[in-house]
């Protein structure tokens, strides 16, 4: 039987093996010829390049791709040995100025080369597959020639799938060419990361679930001595589905490095940092606190460097020397090491610890910027119209806004494991805590910024566009910051076509959003957040309501009333009473009008808010599921089987899947019909959605909620405001699961970064790549050379 002839296809492969061969032999000789390397390399990627483009599903198999980038990463090897031998050389006074100039000017070349062999990769792959806007995007951006010898081919949803992947993987080569540059070319003090950065960010964009991106960027943070931004990309690549397998072991060495740093009194953070000395002290703080915590280990000085921390954080906050972007990162930062801490108890606890008390910090930091403003606010009349919202914003509450919308989303995330109270019982008075301050600072953002005044923006913001495939808000209870109610993602700030709206109205938009989450929690049942008269948001412990435990004027009250009536009768003629009398300072005209204003000013935009979101009479359509990608992207993570060792993950599992058990919040002795809540749309729901039969205001709840005037709140605000009033108590106890003990560290460098200076690993040796950018190919391409 005859053999079947080759497609040509695979005649192309073939010839491109041989071109691969003989670039192998070339290089296994002693001191080839640079000229001779040149055209080999030239030959090979030309075969190559026509193999993939003949057939790209063929290619993916054979790893064609991967494999030309690995012939790369053996030349680049080469050019840093002869510049190591070189600095040998000049160190032992044997300088060779003509020879080592020639030199780099072939390495520079073979670099030049790549990078526009790359480029015209990412060309060829925009008008050979046409319709993919993503590769078009890139395209557009680096001012490529649309047009291309081959016709233009519609590719299916799965080979659209491999483009984008292999644009990703390109796009991280091409930032792997310009830090090469930099770091064995450039003097120290004198690199420009620019180009690499802007590679490895539009692969993020591309890929936002692969980790190789961030790792890479975490190389060049720890190039430039900046443990903070290192931390945080390297948390960054771990807390994603497809994780960078050498993230994990760079985070322990980094780790490593800090507290030995610290030893030995020599710890430098960034010498970029803003702020001056106070904010590298922060920074450094922040940074050995999470290096403690990470081992899981019980340690002396916790509390001591936990609160230093965060008074030093609220310090700097009102002194305006912590820039967005560090406040940005130490809030992921924070999100990111409780997520990854699933395998150790005590880490797990401490970073939960940490990220309550740091929402409860940038709470107190808020709430006297918000107090002043509803008081200013009676004091220009009846016209509200004499200075619009975003003028009211402080320059404080403009900073720490993007970051409290990420925590925000974290508690609404977390809302069961904050209520199931896991852990002891000083945590758990933590969690309360933060309750009652989210409350308020609710209530006081509804008081001074009227819901129905608040713009929607219709597309990622800043914060939203950096966080897509951050597993930790990954989550469906969040997913309408990211997806539009039809199910579509929304478009970037800067896609082609979308015009971005004043900063000023941004942060509006944010604090729709913050109202927005405080309302999905007061409509679930399991929450102890309550909205009163459609303004006054409350938190309810079982049985109480939160003025009794928290406020000063509660404890002064001598005879409060109740709500009057049959507790039983949840009727919308329940009225709420203020029992407590204003303390002495607000007892100016001023404050007086400001409490009385509240009540209304709220209720009707609060109700007109929740009408837009609900429907009135809770009358909406359901817009459909997400389809495609995006279905897949938000699809629910499998539930961890219990056996054997119980981990946090573990734990974490099991709250969020008894959620719609939890304990609840409304008062025990309702009726047992209950008035049903108010059915939300797709973006909103959740398993504690009752039907829509009737109107969308919270119902009242007799006995553990009433409507809180704003001096109380204020009051209650003022007594969280004092340090002294939150409480820190020891560090909770719980059994270790994997501690860091012995941790071995992940070492697995490939032959093409071994030699770096760095001692992180950017490699994947002895992993087999079954899935990711392409099958047999790890996300940046960079495998093992044997």
């Amino acid at each position: 039987m005859a053999k079947a002839m080759a497609t040509p296809a695979e005649q192309a492969w073939k010839f491109a093996q041989r071109a691969e061969s003989e670039l192998h032999a070339k290089l296994a000789e002693k001191d080839p010829l640079f000229k001779d390397i040149d055209y080999l390399i030239a030959q090979y990627r030309s075969a190559c390049e026509n193999a993939i483009f003949l057939d790209f599903e063929l290619a993916t198999t054979k790893n064609i791709e991967g494999r030309l980038w690995d012939a790369h990463g053996k030349i680049n090897n080469r050019y840093r040995r002869l510049l190591k031998s070189f600095q040998i050389r000049e160190g032992e006074g044997k300088k060779k100025p003509v020879e080592k100039r020639k030199m780099v000017k072939h390495y520079l070349e073979f670099i030049k080369s790549s990078t526009r062999h790359y480029r015209g990769y990412i060309q060829r792959l925009s008008s050979h597959f046409g319709g993919i806007p993503e590769v078009e995007e890139i395209a557009h951006r680096f001012k490529l020639d649309g047009l291309s010898a081959d016709d233009p081919i519609q590719a299916s949803p799965h080979l659209r799938r491999l483009v984008l992947l292999s644009c990703h993987q390109v796009l991280v080569h091409l930032g792997d060419l310009s830090r090469y540059r930099e770091t064995e070319l450039a003097a120290t003090g004198n690199r420009n990361w620019g180009p690499a950065t802007g590679y490895y960010d539009l692969a993020t964009a591309i890929y936002p679930a692969s980790g190789a991106s961030h790792n890479q960027l975490a190389v060049i943070a720890l190039s430039d001595g900046s443990h903070l931004r290192a931390t945080y990309h390297l948390y960054r690549a771990l807390s994603v589905d497809d994780a960078h397998p050498a993230a994990k072991g760079n985070l322990e060495i980094e780790f490593k490095k800090i507290l030995t740093a610290w030893n030995k009194g020599n710890l430098k953070t960034n010498g970029t940092v803003q702020g001056g000395s106070a904010m590298t002290d922060l920074v450094g703080l922040f940074a050995r606190l999470h290096a403690q915590c990470y081992k899981g280990l019980d340690f002396a000085e916790h509390e001591e460097l936990e609160n230093e921390t965060l008074s030093q954080l609220a310090l700097d906050l009102k002194e305006r020397s912590v820039s967005e972007s560090t406040l940005h990162k130490f809030v992921i930062i924070n999100i990111a090491a409780q997520h990854f801490a699933g395998t150790k108890f005590q880490a797990f606890f401490y970073f939960l610890r940490l990220n309550v008390k740091t929402i409860f910090t940038l709470l107190q930091v808020l709430q006297p910027e918000l107090e002043w403003l509803v008081i200013d606010d009676n004091s220009i009349g009846d016209d509200p119209q004499q200075y619009n919202g975003s003028e009211k914003v402080t320059a404080v509450t403009r900073r720490i806004l993007p970051s409290l919308r990420n925590y925000s989303s974290w508690i609404v995330a977390n809302s069961a494991l904050l209520v199931a109270q896991v852990g002891d019982t000083s945590l758990n008075v933590q969690i309360k805590e933060l309750w009652k301050i989210y409350a308020n600072s609710l209530t006081l953002l509804a008081a001074t910024f009227p819901a129905e005044d608040l713009p929607s923006v219709e597309y990622l913001l800043e914060e939203d566009e950096d966080t897509i495939g951050f597993n930790p808000l990954d989550v469906e209870r969040v997913k309408r910051r990211y997806f539009k109610e039809d199910g579509r993602r929304k478009p970037r700030w800067h896609d082609h076509g979308v015009d971005r709206y004043h900063p000023n109205m941004e942060t509006l938009a944010r604090i729709r959003d913050l109202l927005t989450d405080g309302l999905e929690l007061a409509l679930d049942e399991t929450a102890p957040i309550a909205l009163i008269d459609g303004g006054t948001f409350t938190y309810q412990e079982e049985g109480l309501p939160s003025e009794m435990l928290a406020s000063p004027i509660g404890r002064r009250a001598s005879s409060p009333e109740i709500i009057t009536g049959d507790t039983s009768d949840n009727s919308a003629d329940s009225a709420g009473i203020d029992i407590y009398p204003p303390p002495n300072d607000y007892q100016t005209g001023r404050s007086i009008a400001a409490s009385e204003s509240i009540s209304f000013s709220m209720s009707t935009s609060m109700n007109r808010m929740v009408d837009s979101i609900v429907g009135k009479d809770g009358e909406t359509e359901t817009p459909p599921p997400p389809t495609g990608e995006c279905e897949n992207h938000w699809a629910d993570s499998p539930t961890t089987p219990i056996g054997g060792t119980m981990t946090a993950t573990d734990l974490v599992s099991i709250v969020h899947n008894i959620g719609s058990g939890g304990r609840s919040y409304n008062n025990s002795q309702q009726s047992s019909q209950g008035t049903p809540r108010p059915s939300l749309p797709s973006i909103w729901n959740t398993a504690f959605a009752q039907p829509p039969s009737h109107s969308p205001v919270s119902p009242q709840r007799p006995e553990t909620a009433r409507q809180v005037s704003l001096q109380q709140a204020n009051a209650q605000a003022s007594s969280m405001s004092d340090p002294s009033s939150f409480f820190y108590p020891g560090t909770p106890t719980v059994g270790n699961g994997a501690a860091g003990d012995g941790t071995t560290y992940y070492q697995g460098a490939s032959a093409f970064d071994m030699e770096m200076s760095s001692p992180y690993s950017y490699g994947y040796a002895n992993r087999t790549w079954g899935s990711g950018v392409l099958a047999g190919t790890p996300p940046n391409g960079q495998g093992s050379f044997g």
